[in-house]
């Protein structure tokens, strides 16, 4: 049994992320003694993934996706973790390449003007 303060340094998530994370849902809400909310080590390690999936580019609706089907039977849907992690990967490797391609049209043009007016 933790308070929120608790969970939120063990997560590394701020007392008003874990309010936010369950007023939208990807936390289930906490059971309450008196005015203060109570959590448990099972909500340390599910705002902590939710850290970690904003850190690799995940947005709240998406982790959504993965927390509810584990939130409402407590077993996680890792087949589809995997398969929005590959979309996830597919997106970065299009943005990598627009970026290269960015990169190789600056060489270009200073190349060119070089060329020009060295």
């Amino acid at each position: 049994m933790m308070y929120i303060g608790k969970l939120a340094k063990l997560s590394g998530a701020t007392p008003k992320a874990i309010r936010l994370y369950e007023s939208i849902g990807l936390i289930p809400v906490p059971s309450r003694q008196g005015n203060y909310r109570v959590y448990d080590d099972k909500d340390v390690v599910l705002v902590h993934m939710i850290r970690r999936g904003q850190t690799a580019g995940f947005s709240l609706a998406e982790l959504r996706e993965l927390v509810e089907p584990r939130t409402r039977t407590g077993i996680f849907p890792l087949d589809a973790a995997n398969d929005l992690i590959e979309v996830k990967r597919k997106e970065l490797h299009a943005e990598m390449e627009k970026i290269i391609a960015l990169d190789q049209h600056l060489i270009e043009l200073r190349e060119e003007l070089n060329r020009t007016y060295g």
